[in-house]
Parts: structure tokens; C-alpha cells; sequence
């Protein structure tokens, strides 16, 4: 038969009941104690990173903000300094086409009075080119 013996039960299970008052104490609360701060961390691990993917999204949105109005602005300059250098390029060549008018007028009252001085030359040697061709005439 089955003999039960009391003090070996009783024994036992003050045993058994301090061993797990022990291992609560140092085990199994340290145990817990760990797994829920690594949770916790986990939890604010997983909050910075959503916190700094909207901290990066926003920067984005900054930055091709910036980027864009930068475009802008280069094209708006760019714009102005080709049209700056369209007026300057047009004043030059105005000036220039007024200086080519000057000296075409110029080169004109020259030729002008070469002509005449030309033609008052040629009617004085008339008498002797007259002269020269009646010799020639007489001649053949």
C-alpha cells in the first residue's frame, strides 16, 4: 500500500513553497522587470523613429521648398541678366550702326568734294585735252 509520510510531505512542501518565494524574488522579478523595460524601450525606440521619419519628411518638404524658390530665383536672374545683356548688346550695336551713318556721311562729303575738285581739274585740262584730241583727230 501507500504509505504517506507526513513530515516528508510537510517537509517537501516548505521546500517547494520557499524555493519559489526564492526564485520570485531573484528570478522571476528581475525576469519581468527586464522584459517590461525592454518593452518600454522598444515602445520609445519605435516613437523617436516615427518622430524622426516626420522630423525627415518635413526637412524634405523644407528642402524642395527651398530648392524650388531657388530655381525660381536663378531663372528670374537669369532672365534679367540675358535681358540686361540684350539692351547692352542693342545700345552697342545702335552705336555702332551711328558711327558706321557718321562715317558713311563722312566718307560721302569726301567723295563729294573729290568730285569737285575732280571735275574743276578736268575742266581746266579741258583746253589741253581739247587740244590733244583735235592733234589726234587731225592726224588719222
Amino acid at each position: 500500500m501507500l504509505d504517506i509520510n507526513l513530515p516528508l510531505l510537510l517537509i517537501t512542501l516548505v521546500v517547494f513553497i520557499s524555493l519559489i518565494v526564492y526564485l520570485e524574488g531573484k528570478l522571476y522579478n528581475p525576469l519581468l522587470k527586464y522584459i517590461d523595460d525592454r518593452d518600454s524601450m522598444l515602445r520609445n525606440d519605435r516613437d523617436s523613429v516615427n518622430q524622426n521619419l516626420s522630423d525627415i519628411a518635413s526637412l524634405k518638404h523644407e528642402a524642395e521648398t527651398i530648392l524650388a524658390n531657388a530655381r525660381k530665383e536663378a531663372s528670374l536672374l537669369k532672365d534679367a541678366i540675358i535681358n540686361e545683356a540684350k539692351d547692352s548688346i542693342a545700345k552697342r550695336l545702335e552705336e555702332k550702326r551711328q558711327k558706321l551713318a557718321e562715317s558713311y556721311k563722312e566718307f560721302e562729303r569726301r567723295l563729294a568734294t573729290k568730285r569737285v575738285s575732280l571735275k574743276n581739274n578736268l575742266l581746266a585740262d579741258s583746253q589741253s585735252f581739247e587740244t590733244a584730241l583735235r592733234e589726234r583727230f587731225s592726224s588719222i
